[in-house]
């Protein structure tokens, strides 16, 4: 007999059109969730009910499994009902369809009812995004491993409801389970709440309390400052460039005092995201202005435009990577004369070296700064034994970072690490 926990409650009773639902292991998130949507699928006619994960194959093993074991504690599983094993129509008209998000453009332009994204952590924002655009209802779930998109792009959002389970939540929860959870804890940490081993203390972080977790190899551990306290450092800034046309193209503001470094974020978005929310009007404009002033170069006018709108002041020290010289060039003509080329992204043992050595404080609007350094970490073998060598993903504001400080210890501005 299937019986309520308090997580189905907690879960039953948010409202908005976005429910996100953060969870350690032995929540019953998953579970409650399926519940209540079987629940609604049967009671409701005509309802279109997709649950879409990163894997259709393991969602047979996972999601599907416990959404047949619902249904027949229900009591109204008929086989007849039961599609190609990944669709379920009910009497009424209504269905609930299993989606997996491993195959291109699947998802693309989904008018539903309800959505429900499982482990939407393993899930790229783009595809969430374009298959929840239309949907009335949207409900996600995951273990918070590591800050990802519902954290920095939905969680944020006035239309949505976030609440974090755990497995206290479950009443149900098997008493060997419970036990397995609670020694996260007991070889995490010791009796006084003092951390002897990260590894562990981070499991129960993450499973145990529902929290969000610390990345395993995690690389840099920064702080925040207030976007005022920034304003306030009265010493010479300088600016870190990292193109990126389909990538994040970052630009940050470095500055350096009493033995600290202290970075803003000023853009994130490539150059396709910015063009994008352009009219063709106003591109024109944008690149028509500034072509013959800048010799040509394809977009230059786009990024001077740019610049212009982070407050980047023409006698501003620009450090860019190498690799999109036109642009570099571009710039200078546009009256920033102090534009230069750095080396691109090798020798990054000596860098992670270099900016490991320093106090680095983010600002309060740096957030893409803040997740960055959250999740930028050493890469892992097939074994899962961690290399010299980090992860390249996670690192754009970090290499724009990093090419103001190569600039400021050439200038003199930092001395000694």
């Amino acid at each position: 007999m299937i019986q309520a926990t308090t997580a189905l409650r907690k879960i039953a009773g948010l409202r908005k059109r976005i429910k996100g639902i953060q969870g350690g292991q032995g929540a019953s998130k998953t579970y409650s969730i399926l519940m209540l949507l079987i629940n609604h699928a049967s009671s409701n006619e005509g309802k279109e009910i997709f649950i879409a994960s990163d894997e259709l194959s393991k969602m047979r093993i996972t999601v599907i499994k416990d959404f047949l074991n619902i249904i027949r504690a229900f009591g109204i599983f008929d086989r007849v009902n039961w599609v190609d094993g990944t669709l379920y129509r009910f009497p009424n008209g209504s269905f609930i369809k299993f989606i997996g998000l491993d195959k291109e453009d699947i998802g693309k332009g989904l008018r539903s009812d309800i959505i429900f994204v499982n482990e939407a952590n393993k899930v790229k924002f783009d595809t969430y995004r374009e298959l929840t655009s239309r949907a009335k209802q949207i409900i996600i779930d995951f273990n918070p491993n590591k800050k990802f998109w519902f954290h920095t792009e939905v969680a944020t959002r006035n239309d949505c409801d976030f609440i974090k389970l755990t497995f206290l939540d479950n009443e149900f929860l098997s008493k060997e389970e419970r036990n397995e959870i609670l020694r996260y804890k007991t070889r995490g940490y010791d009796e006084s709440g003092n951390v002897i081993n990260q590894y562990w203390a981070n499991m129960w972080r993450v499973y145990g309390l529902g929290e969000v977790g610390q990345v395993e190899g995690r690389i840099y551990i920064w702080n925040s400052i207030p976007y005022e306290d920034y304003l306030k450092i009265n010493k010479k800034e300088y600016f870190g460039n990292d193109w990126g046309k389909v990538d994040p193209w970052a630009v940050v503001g470095c500055k350096y005092h009493d033995g600290n470094l202290y970075v803003d974020e000023r853009n994130y978005e490539s150059e396709n995201e910015i063009e994008r929310k352009l009219s063709p009007t106003e591109l024109h404009a944008i690149r028509g202005a500034n072509t013959t002033q800048l010799n040509g170069d394809e977009h230059d006018g786009l990024v001077s435009w740019k610049f212009k709108q982070f407050g980047v002041p023409h006698d501003a020290i620009v450090v860019c990577d190498n690799n999109r010289p036109n642009k570099i060039r571009s710039l200078r003509r546009a009256g920033w004369e102090y534009a230069i080329a750095v080396g691109g992204k090798q020798d990054l043992i000596n860098r992670i070296g270099t900016l490991s050595g320093l106090n680095i404080f983010y600002t309060d609007r740096s957030t893409n700064i803040e997740a960055e350094q959250e999740n930028y970490c050493y890469a892992k073998d097939k074994w899962g034994v961690i290399q010299e060598e980090p992860v390249d993903q996670d690192n754009h504001t970090i290499d724009a970072i990093a090419y103001c400080v190569s600039r400021m210890f050439a200038d003199g501005i930092i001395k000694n690490v």
